[in-house]
């Protein structure tokens, strides 16, 4: 969220009448002149200080008081010829000081301004105008701390001062001291609760603590303090669609451009929601409004770049992020995406270099340099590959980033003797496909214990050997170092030539196995097909997945007894195809896939052969040493890697990739050639 910094308070109020000094002779006028400047009809004051001057060029009141009306209109200059006229006049007047270092201030002149101010509270400890606006001064030369000491002391003498409050809280809330900025704005709305800025960098804080429901309700109290507060309707829009309250933060959006149609930003903010509704083609015009506002507007085209990937369409989110880029060339996220982009359109060297420059940019960025580590692995360079890997732990799901008082161990170390826990992360599949190093660190000499999911606990204990499995809820204490699963092939200093491709290394129960395969196959009668087509990933689940009526599009059933081994409710997907295709897809009911893997790997362990994508139900198995043809979409996990159609990590697996992003015909064309030649081999 765009955090717009509510201005620093500069008013001054005048002194009361009776504090200034007068002339009697032009007393009356003087007096006519100060009632109405307080109003503010400032041509009438300043005609009448101009006839007093003009009658009495030293007049030190009416200098004074012309200096502030052209202070006021902006006229610093002049501002400053009338101020300095005045202090040769009379040197011992502490607002004239503070008004001459707001002036100075306001012409960039800031260590001139601070001795004004310093000269202001010597005369007059009890300025606390002038304190504050010293404050206001050192922030300008970013001397955070000596402003926050002149806030501190404009309070001490003026406990009631909301905009000395309401000052150091911007300078809080600037140096993201969102909890002490907050107490600020509170001791302001208390002191003035029509103080709408206070109420809107409050919401600000809020919404940078994650506090949603209370940034909203102080953005709500904003703007009920000022129905045309454009951006409180802007940032309240956005933490109402962080909450997912997407129709209440369209129509801030609305409400917002309604009130300034030229905000390019407010119209990006816009398409950022709708593309999050799925309401990709409004979501466009939005983006294109913001462009035509702004054409340097390097976000808008950022955004639409990235609106036009999520829709797979590459070549052209390239073109948006080569936009954005040219406007703004430090776009590190433009440069990070327009890699992303590159290598989907399977131009990894120019991805790479995308990466690097974004990472020129931003030292120590863990989604980026994961995201190399990804891309490296896809194109086979282990060494650095793996070594960017570890990036993962940094990341926002920080995967593999437990901490034991043990010490961490990558591999330089002997385990000779030692007690090594290894502990799990990511997902099912990640843990199925890296157990198979467990056995390598007994051969070290280590005693290894595995810290798993429950579900997963009888399965990898199939491992053999003295490999103790445990409980992740449940991990023992009684160990020497540790290490994260997926941290084993870096730890191992694994290349294509030494990967662990042993199989199988798991085991199912086969007399379980045993009984589903009579119970599928009608006693030997029919080949058994196990089938798993979709994935719920977040970020990569659309694109792995197909619809189950295609592949049966194209593929000959004949011979084969096809068993569901995809997890979830897909009754409604089996029921379809039956009715469109004629083919009938057995479940096992007794059988929870998603929770029961030991019941999960004996219906794997039943099939002759094994069609999927990328999923769980692929690693297990390739770790059963199943036959089975893997479907991949157009650029693969990197653990697929290019090109091949076998796979280093199962040798019993074939690889079928997309030939286009998005179109598996070319993927079904063979699998049906691949259950044809199943279904006349010889075991």
């Amino acid at each position: 969220m765009k955090v717009t910094w509510g201005p620093m308070s500069n008013k001054k109020k005048f002194r009361p009448q009776s504090e200034l000094p007068t002339i009697d002779v032009h007393q009356k006028k003087l007096h006519e002149a100060i009632s109405l400047h307080q109003l503010g009809h400032l041509v009438e004051a300043k005609r009448l200080y101009g006839e007093i001057l003009k009658a009495s060029s030293k007049h030190f009141d009416a200098l004074h008081l012309s200096g502030l009306i052209e202070q006021q209109t902006g006229h610093f200059a002049q501002a400053r010829h009338f101020f300095e006229k005045a202090l040769r006049i009379k040197s011992d007047f502490a607002p004239l000081y503070s008004n001459y270092g707001l002036v100075l201030h306001s012409l960039g002149l800031f260590e001139e301004a601070l001795v004004n101010y310093e000269t202001a509270t010597a005369l007059k400890p009890d300025h606390a105008e002038a304190y504050s606006n010293a404050g206001n001064t050192l922030q300008e030369l970013f001397r955070y701390e000596e402003a926050l000491a002149k806030y501190d002391m404009a309070i001490s003498v003026r406990r009631d001062y909301a905009e000395a409050y309401y000052n150091r809280g911007v300078l809080l809330q600037k140096l993201l001291r969102f909890d002490a900025a907050l107490e600020c704005y509170d001791e302001v709305v208390n002191l003035n609760p029509r103080h709408f800025d206070a109420y809107y960098n409050r919401g600000g804080c809020l919404q940078e603590l994650n506090r949603l429901e209370e940034a909203v309700m102080s953005y709500d109290k904003a703007v009920a303090a000022k129905p045309d507060y454009r951006d409180a309707f802007s940032s309240r829009g956005n933490a109402l669609k962080d909450l997912k309250r997407f129709d209440e933060a369209l129509w801030n959006y609305d409400r917002s451009i309604e009130i300034n149609p030229h905000c390019a930003e407010d119209h990006s903010n816009r398409g950022g929601l709708l593309q999050q509704m799925g309401r990709w083609e409004e979501a466009l015009i939005s983006y294109d409004r913001a462009a035509a506002i702004d054409p340097y507007y390097a976000n808008a085209f950022y955004n639409r770049g990235n609106l036009l990937y999520d829709l797979n369409r590459f070549d052209e989110g390239l073109l948006d992020y080569d936009r954005a880029i040219k406007i703004r060339p430090d776009h590190f996220d433009a440069h990070a995406n327009r890699g992303n982009a590159l290598k989907e359109l399977k131009r990894f060297d120019d991805a790479l270099e995308s990466y690097r420059r974004a990472a020129s940019l931003r030292e120590n960025s863990p989604e980026l340099l994961l995201n190399m580590g990804q891309l490296l692995l896809l194109m086979g360079h282990f060494e650095d590959g793996l070594t960017f890997y570890e990036w993962r732990k940094k990341t926002k799901e920080a995967n593999g980033s437990r901490c034991f008082q043990q010490p961490l161990w990558l591999g330089e170390e002997s385990l000779k003797g030692k007690k090594i826990l290894i502990h799990e992360e990511q997902g099912v599949g990640d843990v199925i496909q890296f157990c198979r190093y467990l056995k390598r660190l007994e051969e070290k000499g280590a005693a290894v214990t595995v810290a798993v999911t429950d579900k997963l606990m009888s399965l990898v204990g199939s491992l053999g050997g003295a490999i103790k499995v445990c409980s992740i809820r449940n991990i023992p204490s009684d160990f020497d170092v540790h290490c994260p699963l997926m941290s084993l092939p870096l730890a191992f200093k694994t290349n294509l030539a030494t990967i662990p491709a042993e199989t199988p290394y798991l085991f199912a129960d086969q007399k379980r196995a045993d009984a589903f395969r009579r119970m599928l196959s009608r006693d030997g009668a029919a080949k058994i097909c196990g089938l798993s087509w979709r994935s719920n990933a977040e970020k990569t689940g659309a694109t792995r997945s197909l619809a189950l009526t295609d592949l049966f599009n194209a593929i000959d059933p004949a011979g084969y007894v096809f068993v569901n081994l995809q997890y979830g409710d897909v009754g409604d997907e089996l029921a379809a195809l039956k009715a469109h295709n004629d083919v009938d897809i057995k479940s096992m009911p007794e059988i929870d896939i998603h929770d029961d893997m030991d019941g999960f790997a004996a219906l794997v362990e039943a099939c002759d052969i094994v069609i999927s994508i990328d999923n769980t139900t692929v690693h297990l198995a390739g770790a059963l040493n199943k036959k089975t043809c893997v479907m991949l979409p157009y650029v693969p996990d990197w653990r697929w890697m290019l090109d091949r159609e076998d796979s280093p990590w199962y040798p019993s697996t074939r690889l079928f990739r997309q030939d286009r992003p998005g179109d598996w015909s070319a993927v079904f064309s063979k699998i049906r050639s691949a259950l044809r030649d199943e279904l006349h081999a010889t075991d």
